[in-house]
């Protein structure tokens, strides 16, 4: 199940950040990041609104009221649906977009074709 904390804990590590890069960066001590991301605490809504900027995500999917994330492939970003009937998290996502790439698919070529299909 995911929650803020593994949400939070996940966009920092893909990011290659460290827990006091990250407290830096929003204002906050390295122990109130780790709080946050063992589900001990939340942070406030100013603070919230700061880390949903900077990881480019809603509010929602830091909260896990929905399953909304976005992938990016070069210039292109895909959003994911809330509906995915996989229920992949975005890591998994982006091991498939990276395994369907080594295997020779062309996803830059394969997102504007889908992003083309639905207008």
């Amino acid at each position: 199940m995911n929650t803020f904390g593994k949400r939070i804990k996940n966009l920092r590590q893909k990011m290659g950040l460290t827990q006091v890069e990250l407290g830096k960066m929003l204002n906050v001590t390295d122990l109130a990041v780790t709080k946050w991301e063992s589900d001990a605490s939340l942070p406030n809504t100013i603070t919230l609104i700061k880390i949903a900027d900077y990881f480019n995500v809603s509010i929602d999917y830091l909260l896990c009221r929905k399953y909304i994330s976005y992938i990016s492939s070069g210039n292109n970003v895909v959003k994911i649906h809330e509906k995915y009937p996989y229920n992949l998290s975005p890591e998994d996502i982006e091991r498939l977009i990276n395994y369907l790439r080594d295997i020779g698919f062309d996803i830059d070529r394969l997102i504007k074709k889908i992003k083309e299909s639905s207008k």
